[in-house]
């Protein structure tokens, strides 16, 4: 049966909200979609119990990857492991009935650090800033005591609640050092994390040298993008960002925000160190300065800070689809869904190339621009030829432009590569063979040639002439 409705939709999102209101392993019932990324997607879901869930679950695309599964289930291990209140707690693990894995997560209700910082117009007040790093700290502290480092710490990934507290969420990429040398999750010339946030060691992809101080680097990056609204390093795309984490010095703070306190300043300047020798040596450490800096700015220690606070009119994070998408999945209309910039495994396009090697992405970027140019180049030679081919042909017709004529279908338009074609026009009945005979044609009359100029005799003497009737000729 051919679909009834055909929208241009993201396949992943498409398939993600029609998970919505179905039941997975008959007990978890998915009321709403929260969010979607590159790895997953997660729901607001409800036991018989009536107890609230958040369900993230893997896509059926990388379900099917064992590494991919395996750092997946990582996740829930390594969070329960912390086992610290600012980390988010796993309930359960299994399989959907498609073969997807699925963690089943504690349901926050909050605000990420990110949408507040936009939401107050791009940046959060110092005491703000260090409140929320106190407890980001504080997690650390915990998770390194037992092996782990999270190694994507970001605004993205650290969600205050409207109980006042920081949750550190996606432990996905998180390490265990004891499995770090039978893990493939960090095989040589892989990277993993973001790099806006990434510590040189990390961009570099020296998994060896990543440790605690790692983490440290991206929570002053952390710090660095709520006070100013600015990333450390900011390139024109993820490469180049990249390539900048891998071999530039940050920029000190004050250097962007002077008007920033010193204290934590040297704070955030010491966290973002090059070299790890030259940062914090522990989350402990950081932390004790961070508090030092907030007693030296008010006289009272941390603990007397203000609540933070989200308030009741900031809605949790959910979804937005368009309303008509909506109604055809509550009727169960069959839709069409038209993949936007995807792959075809669904996977978005970025990703997909960003998963290629890099002389395979180079080679095909130099082939497309030098074919972008052969065409460029044979447009420009046609056009160059068919003008005074088109003029020639005028001429040697010797025959009149018709007195007027109207163009009744509009040009079409050129094309970026290739020029556009001469406008066809229609005949008027005037023009019509059958409604009156054609011009007379003129002849054409052409001008005598010029004798040539007598040829001149070197020698001084008149040239010979040859009888041509001696020579028969």
């Amino acid at each position: 049966m051919d679909p009834d409705i055909t929208l241009e939709i993201d396949p992943l999102l498409y398939r993600a909200k029609a998970r919505v209101g179905t039941t997975l392993r008959g007990k978890w019932h998915l009321d709403a979609l929260l969010g979607l990324g590159g790895m997953g997607a997660v729901y607001a879901a409800t036991h018989p119990n009536t107890s609230r869930v958040a369900i993230k679950i893997l896509h059926a695309e990388l379900s099917i990857h064992a590494d991919v599964r395996s750092r997946f289930l990582r996740e829930g291990r390594a969070a329960n492991i912390v086992g610290h209140p600012g980390v988010v707690r796993v309930i359960d693990e299994d399989v959907a009935e498609d073969g997807s894995v699925y963690l089943v997560l504690e349901l926050l209700d909050g605000e990420h650090l990110d949408a507040r910082a936009m939401r107050h117009g791009g940046t959060l007040s110092v005491d703000e800033v260090l409140s929320v790093a106190d407890q980001i700290l504080d997690v650390l502290i915990a998770a390194h005591a037992k092996g782990i480092v999270h190694r994507d710490l970001k605004p993205e990934n650290a969600l205050l609640t409207r109980e006042g507290v920081v949750k550190v969420l996606d432990f996905g990429i998180a390490r265990l050092k004891e499995l770090s040398s039978a893990s493939s999750a960090t095989k040589d010339g892989s990277t993993l994390g973001t790099p806006a946030f990434m510590a040189p060691e990390q961009a570099r992809g020296l998994w060896d040298e990543v440790d605690g101080r790692t983490d440290l680097w991206a929570v002053g990056a952390t710090m660095f993008y709520l006070l100013t609204g600015k990333l450390v390093h900011k390139g024109r795309t993820s490469v180049e960002t990249l390539l900048a984490a891998c071999t530039a010095e940050a920029p000190s703070l004050r250097s962007v925000a002077p008007e920033v306190p010193e204290p934590v300043a040297a704070l955030v300047d010491k966290s973002l160190a090059f070299s790890r020798d030259s940062r914090w040596s522990d989350a402990a450490s950081m932390q004790h300065a961070l508090r030092r800096a907030y007693e030296s700015i008010h006289r009272s220690p941390i603990t007397s800070a203000p609540k933070l606070v989200v308030p009741e009119s900031v809605p949790n994070k959910t979804l937005a689809m368009p309303d008509d998408l909506d109604a055809v999945l509550r009727a169960g209309v069959p839709v069409s869904v038209q993949p936007v910039a995807h792959g075809a495994t669904g996977v978005p396009l970025l990703q997909t190339i960003a998963r290629l090697p890099r002389v395979v992405v180079a080679g095909a970027a130099i082939g497309a621009l030098a074919l972008v140019a052969l065409l460029v180049g044979a447009a420009l030679a046609t056009a160059v030829y068919r003008a005074p081919a088109s003029a020639s042909a005028a001429v040697a017709a010797n025959a009149p432009a018709p007195p007027t004529a109207i163009a009744s279908v509009a040009p079409p338009q050129a094309s970026p590569i290739m020029p556009a074609e001469p406008a066809q026009v229609a005949p008027t009945p005037e023009d019509l063979p059958s409604a009156r005979p054609p011009p007379p044609r003129v002849p054409a009359i052409r001008a005598p040639k010029a004798a040539p100029p007598p040829r001149t005799n070197p020698y001084g003497k008149a040239p010979a002439t040859l009888d041509k009737r001696k020579w028969g000729s």
